[in-house]
């Protein structure tokens, strides 16, 4: 193979060549060879240029099946950021399955060899083996197990005179979860019994702790314990401790161990007899569930080691206790042995338990202040998780796959992907591998803090709620809530913050009527706290959206207004309580038909949010979104279209072209171009939205029947009427099964299939249409929605070409109550049905009617100076005045009949 070429299958027993390309990377060097795989140093060509570690492993190869748990692994090795892990940086596989790893460069030295040589002290190398411990436990909470960990492993560099231990290969954890059978990864010596026996459902976090025991005793005595059956099935499960093998030792072996701890012998060996023996044995026990529970207890029981205070894994005793404290107070207990021995013993008893309680008591809140910290960190780093991406990360790199090896089959696999979500395959691993996990691990491992562990999960419960699971997320704050209400109180703020928090997944997961059940009871318990507490208002908002999502939205406007004037009195406006509050009345103003009121908040709320949360935070670009719609819906077509262009090319920017959120705003936009005259603009945009929402999300998913609905719109515009009519078919018998016959959206639907019949020249069939949804409409939706009110114009107009004037002119009547009841006697749309009405009165005689109809509606209009008026009146004017110039030209030159 010639330098730059292509790495096509893997031969063998034989390594990569010089110059040898693999995906993104060029061969420069042969680092090392194992059983598993070889680590090259490779240079990264692009999309930077950058010295990397590459590990190519050899003895696993990946099938089709394995590919897509693959593409997630990947994705969460990447994810860990800690010092003391050497970042992965990327992750694939050769043309022929094998999988590799691209991982930052360590030019450091194995853990062992770097404290012989720079001849570090025993508390040195303790506190250097501590952060490979937080390396491992940081990797441990982000579902990762390693399964190799040994000093070759375990690398130190110096950075500006500071060691930095880096742990490495974490590769070595994915390709064992995608082998198959009982192979055994990983390296002997330092391997735990359950790994060893080759049963790989047996490995977890505790299997790691055993290696860490392992190369600890190598720290500490030069040589790794002498395990018998340790790590086998067998009966013998003897484990000589490090300080028996000291004592094994030859006085020329014995001298350079010392020389490299700068200890003596006796006092090594005291240490560890007394102390260190017990961490190392309770590491390596042969039963996982007698060892540290996780790498984090070794390294706190180490800590404690250093700061001269009683270990965990040394069985307790007064004697021990008080050494310990002896070896923390040196010099207080020597100015103390000048006094009378009866007052040093009575006041060292008394500070020593003064002070032990204090330092437990201190320990313990600086423990639960970093688990605090911890779990905030790992909810930001899982929430930040985009599932949809990975998703389509996962289907695109199956593709190619199938594409490259098997291009026969190629087409048939790629129609059967369209019919599956690779989302939720990453969301529901996700929701197994890591989350699951984590909570047994929560059980497990806090079963003594209660208090903690429901924090912990609701930590849980936030991040399945941002990564879609809000089913899964409700179920998790219950189980919260449930024992704040028993443990402070169902009246408690924490108590009624998981309530509330419960309540909104609920709602999230299209459960209405179990979130009023717990809003009901926790609104009852939130009596008594101030009107201004924002969990308090947050409930209150999550009533009144629950009352709406359950169709009564005139009751939950007005408890929306009512709310938001409270928080602006309480909070002020730029409060973010406040502002969702005005967002949300805001959207159900809109959807009421009442959107000039909703425009008005969202034009306000816009800046704000801008200032107080940045032009790029999501909540940010919500408001621009609804403001967006807001505009459209208030005739103000052109501004609408550039806001909306924006919010497009801003997602395409942050999130991809292919991203959901992109696709919502690309289809907000193909309704704004069709709203705006331009249907031609908007189809294909349209038809790409629905395509990607029915493959993602199923054929009745909520967006996906809001892209339907939206292209047959699109499709009735350019006379494409059997298509059109398909689609709103299939909408409403989706939503009356999914919603029922008199849910807002079911009857929203329902009317607008009326003039698409009109339209295809079907009046009989639009009537018929109105015939059995109009009036229920009309109750639900109310007078002031378009919808109701367009209802009314489709059944004029279709009256009208039956024949039937008296319907038509009913019709109209009705139709222009509502609109000046809605929109005021100058709207144009009021103007417009003033003016139908007067030309059927006029030509049934009733000219007294009519003339009253067009001095008080048309004739300002017409009258009025072209400065005073803006485009859409200057259009109605005109259209106006064509018409009936039209109908007068035709009138004159129509024969006479004798």
């Amino acid at each position: 193979m010639t330098p730059d070429t292509v790495a096509g299958t893997v031969a063998a027993g034989e390594p990569l060549p010089v110059g040898a390309r693999l995906g993104h990377y060029r061969i420069e060097a042969l680092l090392g060879r194992g059983g598993m795989g070889d680590v090259y140093r490779a240079q990264q060509l692009e999309p930077v240029s950058r010295i990397v570690a590459l590990k190519l492993l050899r003895a696993q190869r990946l099938d089709t099946a394995h590919i897509a748990y693959f593409e997630v692994e990947r994705q969460l090795l990447a994810q860990m950021r800690h010092p003391a892990i050497a970042q992965i940086f990327d992750a694939g596989t050769t043309p022929d399955g094998h999988p590799y790893f691209a991982m930052e460069f360590i030019e450091g030295s194995p853990i062992t060899q770097y404290c012989d040589t720079h001849a570090l002290s025993l508390q040195a190398r303790i506190a250097l083996f501590i952060r490979v411990c937080e390396g491992v436990q940081h990797a441990h909470q982000k579902g990762v197990i390693h399964r190799d960990l040994k000093p070759g492993n375990l690398l130190v560099d110096e950075v500006d005179g500071r060691r930095l231990p880096k742990v490495i290969d974490f590769g070595i954890a994915t390709a064992t979860n995608l082998g198959q059978g009982r192979d055994v990864a990983g390296t002997p010596d330092y391997m735990s019994p359950e790994q060893a026996s080759g049963d790989q459902a047996l490995v977890d976090t505790r299997s790691d702790v055993y290696a860490l025991g392992v190369v600890l005793c190598e720290l500490l005595t030069g040589q790794r314990p002498r395990a018998h059956g340790e790590t086998v099935t067998g009966n013998a499960r003897t484990l000589r401790l490090p300080s028996e093998q000291l004592s094994t030792l030859s006085p020329a072996d014995a001298d350079a161990l010392l020389a490299h701890r700068q200890q003596s012998l006796p006092h090594l060996q005291k240490v560890l007899r007394n102390e260190l023996d017990f961490v190392v044995a309770r590491a390596m026990r042969f039963d996982r569930s007698e060892r540290y529970p996780s790498a984090a207890a070794l390294a706190e029981d180490l800590q404690r080691f250093l700061r001269n205070y009683p270990l965990q894994a040394v069985p307790p005793s007064r004697g021990y206790a008080w050494r310990k404290f002896a070896q923390r107070h040196r010099t207080g207990m020597a100015a103390a042995a000048l006094i009378t021995a009866a007052l040093v013993i009575g006041f060292a008893v008394s500070v020593y338990g003064l002070l032990q309680a204090r330092a437990q008591r201190a320990i313990a809140e600086q423990r639960n202040a970093q688990l605090e910290k911890v779990a905030a960190f790992q909810q930001s780093m899982l929430e930040g998780i985009d599932i949809e991406a990975m998703g389509s990360g996962m289907a695109k790199g199956l593709r190619e796959q199938i594409a490259q090896h098997t291009p026969d089959v190629a087409a048939s696999f790629n129609a059967n992907l369209a019919n599956a979500s690779t989302a939720d395959v990453a969301r529901s691993l996700i929701d197994q591998d890591i989350l699951a996990n984590a909570e047994r691990a929560i059980t497990r491992e806090f079963a003594d803090d209660p208090a903690l562990a429901a924090d912990l999960r609701e930590s849980v419960a936030k991040v399945r709620l941002a990564l879609g699971l809000p089913k899964q997320a409700a179920a998790g704050f219950a189980q919260v809530a449930k024992f704040r209400d028993g443990s402070f109180g169902a009246s408690s703020p924490k108590a009624l913050s998981a309530r509330q928090q419960q309540a909104s997944a609920l709602l999230e997961a299209a459960a209405p009527k179990d979130a009023m059940v717990v809003l009901d009871a926790a609104l009852h318990a939130a009596s008594g706290l101030p009107a201004n507490d924002p969990v308090l208002l947050r409930l209150r908002m999550n009533q009144a959206e629950a009352i709406a999502t359950l169709g009564d939205r005139p009751r939950a406007r007005k408890l929306f207004a009512a709310l938001r004037a409270q928080a602006i009195r309480l909070r002020g406006e730029r409060d973010p309580v406040t502002m969702d509050i005005s967002n949300d009345l805001a959207i159900l103003l809109g959807r009421m038909g009442e959107a000039e009121a909703g425009r008005a908040i969202m034009e306000a709320l816009v800046p704000m949010r801008m200032q107080v949360l940045g032009k790029d935070a999501p909540d940010t670009l919500g408001a621009l979104h609804n403001l967006a719609v807001m505009r459209i819906m208030t005739g103000d077509k052109q501004a609408a279209v550039r806001l909306q262009q924006q919010l497009v090319d801003t997602q395409t920017r942050r999130l991809g072209a292919e991203h959901p959120q992109t696709l919502a705003e690309l289809g907000n936009l193909a309704n704004m171009l069709n709203d705006s005259g331009k249907p031609e603009q908007a189809l294909p945009i349209a038809q790409q939205v629905l395509a990607a929402r029915t493959r993602v999300l199923g054929a009745d998913h909520p967006q996906t029947l809001k892209a339907m609905l939206n292209l047959a719109s699109i499709l009735a515009r350019v006379k494409r009427f059997d298509e059109a009519m398909a689609l709103q078919k299939q909408v409403a018998d989706a939503r009356t099964r999914l919603l029922g016959p008199n849910h807002p959206d079911t009857l929203f639907i329902q009317l607008n299939r009326a003039p698409t019949y009109f339209q295809a020249g079907q009046p009989k069939a639009a009537l018929a249409q109105l015939d059995a949804f109009l009036p229920v409409a009309r109750k639900v939706l109310g007078d002031k929605h378009p919808q109701v009110q367009m209802g009314y114009d489709i059944r004029a107009q279709a009256a009208a070409d039956l024949g039937d004037k008296a319907l038509a002119i009913a019709s109209y009547r009705e139709l222009l109550a509502l609109r000046e009841a809605a929109l005021g006697a100058q709207d144009i749309k009021t103007i417009d049905a003033a003016w139908n009405l007067e030309g059927f009165l006029r030509k049934r005689g009733d000219l007294a009617a009519s003339d009253e109809l067009r001095t008080r509606y048309v004739t300002p209009l017409l009258q009025a100076q072209p400065s005073a008026l803006d485009d859409d009146q200057k259009r109605m004017a005109k259209t106006i005045r064509d018409t009936e110039a039209s109908e007068a030209q035709a009138s004159v030159q129509k024969p006479i009949v004798r």
